[in-house]
C-alpha cells in the first residue's frame, strides 16, 4: 500500500510541535472543522456552530479540550499529547491529540496560557468528569445567551458538552474567566473562550 508523502510530512511536522510544547503549561486546542458532508455526518451540530458564526461574525470555533498531559514513549523518542474533551457518543474521555488530528478535516489552533497547570488538581478534575454523557440540548442553548437560573450555573454530573467542560477546567485551575459570559460555563462556547485571548495563539495543524 502507497503511502502519501504529503500527509507523513504533515504528522512528522505536528509531532515535532508536540515535542516542543511545554509540558508544565496549560495548553488549550481549538478546532475549527472544514463545513463538508464528511464533518457534518460526524457532526451533526456543526452547522448550529457555523451558523452562529456567521451571524456573530465571530471565528467559527467548532469544540475545544485541553492537554490533559504529556506521555514519553521511549521506543519513538516522542511525546504523547492527551487531551481532555466531550464527545457526543462517549462523553467526558480522554483521547490522543495526534490520533484525533490524522483523521480531521480543518484548522486546528493551540494557545499556551502563561501559568504552570497543577498536576495533582488536573487530574481529580479528570477522574470527576470522566463519563459525564454529552447533552446536545445544553450544548445548543449555550450559543442562545439565554440567562439560565443560577442553579444551572453550577458544574452538573448528568451532562455537558466541550466548552463547558473546558471553562470549568479552567476555573478549576484558578483562571477567571468572570470576562467570558459572566462566567457560567453552561453559556460558554468554544468561540467565547477563543476571543477571549487568554494568550497568544498559533495553527497547530491544517
Amino acid at each position: 500500500m502507497k503511502k502519501n508523502y504529503a500527509i507523513l510530512l504533515k504528522e512528522k511536522l505536528l509531532q515535532e510541535k508536540i515535542n516542543a510544547l511545554d509540558k508544565n503549561k496549560i495548553h488549550i486546542v481549538y478546532f475549527s472543522y472544514y463545513l463538508n458532508f464528511h464533518n457534518l455526518y460526524h457532526s451533526p451540530l456543526l452547522l448550529a456552530t457555523k451558523l452562529l458564526a456567521f451571524f456573530t461574525h465571530k471565528p467559527a470555533i467548532d469544540h475545544i479540550a485541553h492537554i490533559s498531559r504529556f506521555i514519553f514513549d521511549e521506543e519513538t523518542g516522542n511525546f504523547e499529547a492527551k487531551i481532555f474533551e466531550a464527545t457526543m457518543k462517549r462523553g467526558m474521555e480522554q483521547n490522543d491529540l495526534l490520533t484525533k488530528l490524522k483523521s480531521f478535516q480543518g484548522t486546528c489552533y493551540i494557545e499556551t496560557l502563561n501559568k504552570e497547570v497543577n498536576k495533582p488538581v488536573a487530574r481529580e478534575f479528570e477522574k470527576k468528569y470522566t463519563g459525564v454523557a454529552y447533552s446536545k440540548e445544553m450544548a445548543l442553548l449555550s450559543g442562545l445567551d439565554f440567562n439560565l437560573l443560577d442553579k444551572y450555573a453550577k458544574p452538573k454530573n448528568d451532562g455537558g458538552f466541550c466548552s463547558w467542560l473546558a471553562s470549568l477546567f479552567l476555573k478549576n485551575q484558578g483562571i477567571d474567566i468572570k470576562n467570558i459570559e459572566n462566567g457560567n460555563p453552561l453559556e460558554i462556547t468554544p468561540t467565547d473562550i477563543y476571543c477571549a485571548r487568554l494568550a497568544n495563539k498559533s495553527i497547530l495543524y491544517k
